[in-house]
Order: C-alpha cells, then sequence, then structure tokens
C-alpha cells in the first residue's frame, strides 16, 4: 500500500493551495489509506506491506513550484522545510493508524516501511550511497538546467528533455521519482534493514 500522498500534494500545490490547507487533507489520506487495508484484510490479505510518504520538500517539481528567494524557507541541504514538516506529519498519523489496525487485526502482519528516511540519508549523504554529491536536487531526466532541471513544458520523454550522463550516480529520476539506484537501496533497506518494520525478509522466513 502506498505511497499515498504525494500525488495528491502534488495537486494540491499545483492548484495554488498552500502548505497549510494541504496539510488539512493529511487526516483523510491516511483515513483512506486505513479503509483499503481493512479491506485488503477482509478479502483474506495475511501479509501487507504499507509505505511511508518521501521528503517531499526535497522532490525538484515541488522545489520549483514553491521556489522562494527566503533562505529561511529552506533547510542546511537545500530542502523546503514547510513542505518536509507536512510529510512527516503524514508519517506520524500513519505509524499511529497502523499500531490500532495491528491490534484489531492481530492476524495479519502489517509491514511498515519507509521512504521518508533513506531519502533524506541520500541527500545528506550521497556519497556513501554512490550518488554524485553536487546533483541530489536535480533531475537526470528533464529541461531547464539547474537548480533543478525541472520544466513541467519538457517533462522526461517529452520533446526537449534528455537525461543525464551518468544516471546510476544520479537521485532524482524526473522531477517526481527517483532512479533506480536510488529504489535499489531503498528495497534493501526494506527486505534486511533498517527501513521496514518488522523487516521483509524476516517475515518471509516464517
Amino acid at each position: 500500500m502506498g505511497e499515498f500522498g504525494g500525488n495528491d500534494y502534488n495537486f494540491l500545490i499545483s492548484s495554488t493551495r498552500t502548505v497549510e490547507q494541504a496539510r488539512v487533507y493529511a487526516p483523510q489520506i491516511v483515513d483512506s489509506i486505513s479503509r483499503g487495508l481493512e479491506m485488503l484484510i477482509q478479502h483474506g490479505a495475511k501479509y501487507i506491506v504499507v509505505a511511508d510518504i518521501f521528503p517531499i520538500g526535497c522532490l525538484p517539481a515541488i522545489l520549483t513550484m514553491l521556489a522562494s528567494p527566503n533562505n529561511m524557507e529552506y533547510d542546511g541541504h537545500g530542502c523546503l522545510k514547510s513542505m518536509n514538516k507536512l510529510g512527516r506529519y503524514q508519517n506520524s498519523l500513519l505509524r499511529r493508524r497502523i499500531k490500532v489496525l495491528r491490534y484489531k487485526y492481530p492476524h495479519t502482519k502489517i509491514i511498515a516501511t519507509e521512504y521518508y528516511r533513506p531519502v533524506l540519508a541520500f541527500i545528506q549523504k550521497p556519497r556513501h550511497f554512490g550518488l554524485n554529491s553536487s546533483t541530489t536536487l536535480l533531475t537526470c531526466c528533464g529541461a531547464g538546467g539547474p537548480p533543478y532541471n525541472t520544466d513541467f513544458n519538457a517533462g522526461c520523454g517529452q520533446p526537449g528533455a534528455t537525461a543525464c550522463a551518468d544516471p546510476s550516480g544520479a537521485l532524482q529520476w524526473d522531477s517526481f521519482h527517483l532512479t533506480e539506484s536510488a529504489y535499489r537501496f531503498i528495497a534493501d533497506g526494506w527486505l534486511h534493514g533498517p527501513y521496514a518494520d518488522p523487516l521483509i525478509m524476516d517475515v518471509a522466513r516464517y
């Protein structure tokens, strides 16, 4: 299940809603995720992976839409603090809901997985993961050049867009998604730790 919420916030922000206005929808998004989980359980699901959402303030699309001359709105790595705060808010609501559902359905294994923490780790220590430290917020497949290489009229796959020379060293593939290299690290963290509770491989052994 998931990650749900990112597209909702992207749509709201692109529709000129403020971050505060978008925050109001977080409980509704978590309610929808919860209803979906319960439907799966009622249909017999025994193992369900539920993912949290990215630090959306680090996505090139959001950084482009909400670009600000005020440096105070950004953290030390160039991400928008208000949007990341929104992501943490939804993730906290989701974690609490998962605890409730685990208690309600003890015979279903609900695995809580993370996007938020590993993506922040990529941005904070890119070289540790073999990523280019100078392009963590730069779209690999896009147009427009720095700071985010994001042109909504020339998205990846459209005329005018090109891919970077070494996608394996990039973090951001297009303006909304990560590269295969980044997702490989996340998948490993879900399977073997530390980005899943419980670890998927531990569950698979039983």
